[in-house]
């Protein structure tokens, strides 16, 4: 089984955002969801898929584990046991059985679907919520959904005053495509640590 998270998954960009919370409709209609169902990802060192998306591992002494139990164990211990047989899913359809030797599990991404045992996924590149936060603050850094898949995903508390799709009204719009352009530069970014408050907002959007 995947992780169930109450929330969705939004184009935007190009890219796909994880938005939860209490407002999780702000960002645009979902491609998932809710709920929507997160399982990690490894690169593989060699073809033909780039990534696998694990549920089974057996390791080297014949001992089983299944997702959601297969995820941490390969973050803990897979670079122990770099025989074992690690079963997963392929993101163009199908599975595939790899050692552990043959995932790069330092790099680790995150990818959603509609279901808790298979696909189609999506990549995810970003988790948004409008949870209730300093109030003096348009953006701050905020808990993954999932602590496990924290290193992989990036999330913020947006400010629903500045969510893009926020309430329509004229005095809105300046809000709206000011957290278009936070949330376009976090995702070129990748960055983790970005706070902005309200009146810094003000200032940098003055002209919009």
């Amino acid at each position: 089984m995947a992780y169930e998270v109450a929330g969705l998954v939004v184009a935007f960009q190009h890219q796909q955002v994880l938005v939860y919370g209490p407002e999780p409709a702000a960002l645009g209609e979902p491609l998932y969801g809710p709920p929507v169902f997160l399982r990690p990802g490894y690169r593989q060192w060699e073809p033909p898929a780039p990534f696998l998306l694990p549920h089974t591992v057996v390791d080297d002494i014949g001992q089983e584990f299944e997702a959601p139990d297969v995820y941490e164990w390969l973050e803990t211990q897979g670079d122990l046991y770099p025989r074992s047989d690690v079963i997963g899913y392929r993101l163009e359809g199908g599975e595939q059985s790899v050692f552990t030797k043959n995932l790069d599990l330092t790099d680790l991404a995150v990818f959603a679907s509609a279901r808790p045992d298979g696909g189609p996924f999506v990549r995810v590149s970003l988790g948004i919520t409008a949870q209730a936060g300093p109030a003096q603050y348009a953006l701050t850094p905020a808990e993954a959904p999932v602590p496990l898949l924290a290193r992989a995903l990036p999330c913020y508390r947006l400010a629903s005053s500045v969510m893009p799709r926020a309430a329509a009204g004229g005095g809105e719009r300046k809000g709206r495509a000011a957290g278009a352009a936070i949330l376009s530069q976090l995702l070129a970014s990748g960055r983790r640590d970005w706070r902005l408050t309200l009146a810094e907002l003000e200032a940098l959007t003055g002209g919009l």
